[in-house]
């Protein structure tokens, strides 16, 4: 089994160099904005984290820190990352305090699960640390708070189950290859450890399982069940955002539709504008669409290529038939 394509080396140099000139990009068009259109807590909290992760990557962590603070303090977004990236500062800086602060608030407040909190960079050097080992007994409680902040736990839960069920097809070729969640989960393990180790041939011999290919003659079969269940997802995820608005937990699902971003199709008809409008009013960032604009240009740029991509499947009948009753009304 071959483990990366010369495609996908390619794609992703291509994209590593243009990452460097897409932030650009973004900081000219939000500055252009912020100046056109008045800025939104959305624009402060993002150039306060963009100026933060500069200044973390350049070794300022003081500086950085303060950042990081002022960015969480005007608005909690949809990612535990920053509250890592604070508390990695605070390790480079020996200020185990601040860290074990900030670690903790990942997951009370960021909502951090605890494979990302095993599993982040930063956190690499403290896996034996007293406090960080603490912190992983506590993880119930913290996840426990997290979950208690939350305003509409039905609402939360049926975001999980569409994002589960993405997740789920997207493993069933793993599974009728004899793989289960427990294989992939420990192989991951052992491939990052493998990798930590420079133990290559340990590494390789992971690759099958972590970069699962699925066997030729299920690929028909796991291929139809990825579009139907799509389909149906972004059904259910339309009727969730026409009655409560834009959930960002759900960012997932529209990203497995991306091979078709920018199309004249019933997926960007309904969802371009709606959290465009979004978008304007403030109650989303500014760079919600860069991965999509970033994944679009590369497509564009390796035409000859056979890049593997999820397009929008068969449109559910009923489903969007009722859809497009609700819209009319």
């Amino acid at each position: 089994m071959h483990f990366k394509s010369p495609l996908s080396l390619c794609a992703r140099r291509y994209k590593q160099y243009n990452t460097k000139i897409m932030r650009l990009i973004f900081l000219l068009l939000m500055f252009i904005t912020l100046f056109g259109y008045g800025q939104t807590n959305y624009d402060k909290h993002d150039s306060l984290i963009s100026e933060a992760n500069a200044m973390r990557k350049n070794g300022n962590c003081e500086q950085a820190i303060d950042k990081y603070k002022n960015a969480l303090n005007i608005l909690i977004p949809n990612s535990s990352t920053p509250f890592f990236n604070l508390a990695e500062c605070a390790l480079k800086l020996n200020d185990l305090t601040l860290a074990d602060e900030w670690i903790r608030k990942g997951v009370s407040v960021g909502g951090a699960t605890k494979s990302y909190l095993k599993s982040y960079k930063g956190f690499i050097d403290i896996q034996d640390k007293e406090f960080y080992k603490q912190i992983i007994s506590d993880y119930n409680k913290l996840r426990q708070k997290y979950f208690s902040s939350i305003d509409d736990i039905d609402l939360y839960l049926e975001i999980e189950e569409l994002t589960s069920r993405d997740q789920f097809v997207r493993k069933t070729g793993m599974y009728l290859d004899g793989y289960s969640e427990v294989d992939y989960q420990n192989a991951g393990d052992a491939f990052f450890k493998a990798q930590r180790e420079n133990d290559t041939v340990k590494a390789n011999e992971l690759k099958k399982i972590v970069f699962h290919k699925t066997d030729e003659k299920y690929k028909e079969t796991t291929s139809e069940l990825m579009k139907r269940v799509d389909s149906l997802n972004v059904a259910r995820l339309m009727e969730i955002t026409e009655k409560h608005g834009w959930q960002e937990r759900a960012w997932i699902i529209l990203w497995h539709q991306r091979g078709t971003y920018g199309e004249d199709n019933y997926v960007w008809n309904y969802f371009k504008p709606l959290i465009d409008k979004e978008i304007e009013e403030g109650k989303l960032s500014r760079d919600f669409w860069s991965s999509f604009e970033m994944h679009k240009e590369m497509m564009e740029q390796m035409k000859k290529g056979d890049f593997e991509s999820i397009h929008v499947g068969e449109e559910p009948k009923k489903e969007i038939k009722i859809k497009k009753e609700k819209i009319k009304g």
